[in-house]
């Protein structure tokens, strides 16, 4: 049976995610009350060919290929779209943030001599002939598409965190002229009788102009409908607690209960259900059959009767038809980055631990029960400090793990969210303040002894003075004594959320959480950039990195920001990336490294600068 698997991230982290998620739906909420007074039917759309020249100076990094949805030769992962032959090698691909949109695809689906390609952030990509058409709709919701379903109509309808809508190749629209709007994670059936999975709201069914729902007093094990599947009369939605099998729109029995489904396919009367850890589960739809379980490991997706998806292979009854190209890094959801003296890059990841690329291109994989989530990772007194979730991990300088600090060892909270390391003592930051590590010992200091807030998202260090960058502003220290403290009351702070921090030349620059980047100047005056910022810029965590000839800023949706020192300007940069989510950065060796959630690319330096 499927054990649903918590990943130990801390709380930091957890509630970063989830109170951007609630900034997020506040903005979305208000967006979509201003669609609903104007009573429009029809969303704007942007519809162009996309020039595939590559860009100039960007390389990108090879992660292992993430499989999420295959139809017919062609196979999306997380970051491209892979042709492949009968034979099953891959022929041609088109990658994200290169030939394609920055922007992790989700799904994919071949109508006539066109492949449509969803991503999540970027709309929906048709390819057809050499070209690559982007539709791009105006509303942010509609640009998330999780699924794609063709209907008779010769329409797409596509499964967003918006709803459901209708692309008639022209205009995108209401699917049946439903106002209500829900995130949709799966589509099944046929436009006249269409059922929806939905993430958190059940599963929905649209039939003769009536909407129906159904949620777990209906019989669902879950109101979380990862997938859903129709044959006939028969429907069945799958979640993280099983599946239900419904007839004519009546609920009839729970199917393979307790299993983790993430995917699934109705043949007659058989359930196959991929799921999540325990490989394919088929299940009779009648009430005497019993699941039968096939192999192990996560299924992406179920194919056809005979053909499986899962991470890295394209599998069919007969062995393996698609093996994922080969990757230099364990994963693509990148964290942390640091470069050390001796020219290697060390690479942390989301929920993967770290890696270590050597200058000869060889990889030493880290991970275990410590480090494992990576917020931050740091060079100095001949040793690397890696800030977790789990502690504070320390390598010595040929690359050992040589010690592990928690709570037990001073650290006033285990997960450990920045850290500064000095030649006479370690600053670590965590969710409920900073501990100082010195030869004395341990001390902690949080808004009991004045700082501004408990809550220490980054630190930052220039001359005498450490600024810590919390949930409610920043705290300066000036040889180891609070002395002040910033917030949007008092000072230039765009938003009271410091996620990074970053000093060039005399200069404190700081990222927040929406409110973009500020300036606290040698002088301690606040300057801010005006117009020349998009508004509402979040910053990620630690995604800052500063020298003398510019300021490099890795933002949640808008790519790479850079400031020219030289010239005075910003340039905005998501050409090259894989996603526009930029949540690490390094330099070193003549490049920019960029990391996302969706993979790494190095840049040439010196062309970033005009």
């Amino acid at each position: 049976m499927t054990r649903r698997r918590w990943i130990g991230v801390g709380a930091g982290t957890v509630w970063f995610g989830l109170v951007g998620r609630w900034l997020w739906q506040v903005g979305k909420a208000e967006e979509t009350a201003r669609l609903d007074v104007a009573g429009n039917a029809e969303f704007l759309v942007t519809d162009r060919v996309l020039d595939t020249t590559l860009p100039a100076g960007f390389e990108a990094v090879a992660t292992p290929a993430d499989f999420w949805s295959a139809s017919g030769r062609y196979i999306a992962a997380a970051n491209a779209l892979l042709a492949f032959d009968e034979a099953g090698v891959v022929t041609e691909q088109w990658r994200c943030g290169f030939e394609l949109p920055a922007a992790r695809l989700t799904a994919m689906l071949e109508m006539g001599s066109t492949v449509w390609v969803a991503t999540d952030g970027a709309g929906v990509v048709a390819i057809e002939g050499g070209k690559v058409r982007h539709i791009l709709p105006s509303w942010l919701a509609h640009r998330k598409v999780r699924a794609l379903l063709a209907v008779e109509s010769g329409s797409l309808l596509w499964g967003t965190e918006g709803g459901v809508v209708r692309y008639d190749g022209k205009a995108l629209s209401r699917f049946q002229g439903s106002a209500e709007r829900v995130d949709v994670t799966s589509l099944a059936g046929k436009e006249e009788d269409l059922y929806v999975g939905t993430r958190g709201a059940g599963m929905w069914r649209f039939h003769a102009g009536q909407l129906t729902k159904f949620g777990e007093a209906e019989g669902l094990p879950d109101a979380e409908v990862q997938a859903v599947g129709v044959a006939g009369d028969v429907a069945v939605a799958g979640g993280p607690l099983g599946a239900a099998l419904f007839r004519a729109g009546r609920f009839e029995r729970k199917l393979a209960e307790g299993f983790f489904v993430r995917s699934l396919r109705v043949e007659g009367e058989t359930l196959l259900a991929g799921t999540m850890e325990d490989g394919l589960v088929t299940v009779p739809l009648g009430a005497a059959g019993r699941p039968v379980v096939t192999g192990e490991g996560e299924i992406r997706q179920v194919v056809s009767a005979t053909k499986v998806l899962t991470p890295r292979t394209l599998v069919s009854k007969g062995g393996a038809v698609v093996t994922a190209p080969a990757g230099l890094l364990t994963d693509g959801n990148v964290s942390a980055l640091a470069m050390d003296s001796g020219g290697r890059l060390w690479v942390g990841y989301f929920d993967r631990g770290l890696d270590i690329l050597g200058a000869d291109g060889r990889v030493t994989h880290f991970e275990n029960d410590r480090l494992f989530c990576v917020n931050r990772i740091v060079h100095g007194a001949g040793r690397t400090a890696v800030a977790t979730a789990n502690g504070l991990v320390y390598f010595d300088g040929s690359g050992k793990q040589k010690q592990v600090l928690t709570k037990a060892d001073g650290l006033i909270a285990t997960h450990v969210t920045d850290v500064l390391v000095g030649e006479d003592r370690v600053y670590a930051a965590t969710p409920a303040g900073v501990t100082v590590f010195d030869k004395t010992g341990a001390r902690s200091f949080n808004a009991f002894h004045g700082m501004v807030n408990n809550h220490v998202y980054s630190l930052a260090v220039r001359g005498m003075e450490i600024f810590c960058g919390t949930l409610g502003g920043i705290t300066r220290l000036y040889r180891g004594e609070l002395r002040v403290s910033y917030n949007t009351a008092n000072s230039g702070l765009g938003a009271n959320w410091v996620s990074a921090m970053a000093v060039a030349r005399t200069d404190l620059w700081v990222g927040t959480y929406g409110g973009g980047v500020q300036r606290l100047d040698g002088n301690n005056a606040w300057r801010s950039f005006g117009n020349d910022l998009p508004k509402n810029v979040v910053v990620n965590p630690g995604a800052m990195l500063a020298t003398a000839q510019g300021v490099y800023v890795g933002t949640l949706e808008h790519g790479l920001l850079f400031y020219d020192l030289v010239n005075l300007r910003w340039q905005l940069i998501t050409r090259g990336l894989p996603s526009v989510n930029v949540t690490a950065l390094a330099l070193g060796n003549g490049y920019l490294y960029a990391g996302t959630d969706n993979g790494l690319v190095k840049i040439v330096e010196t062309g970033l600068r005009v």
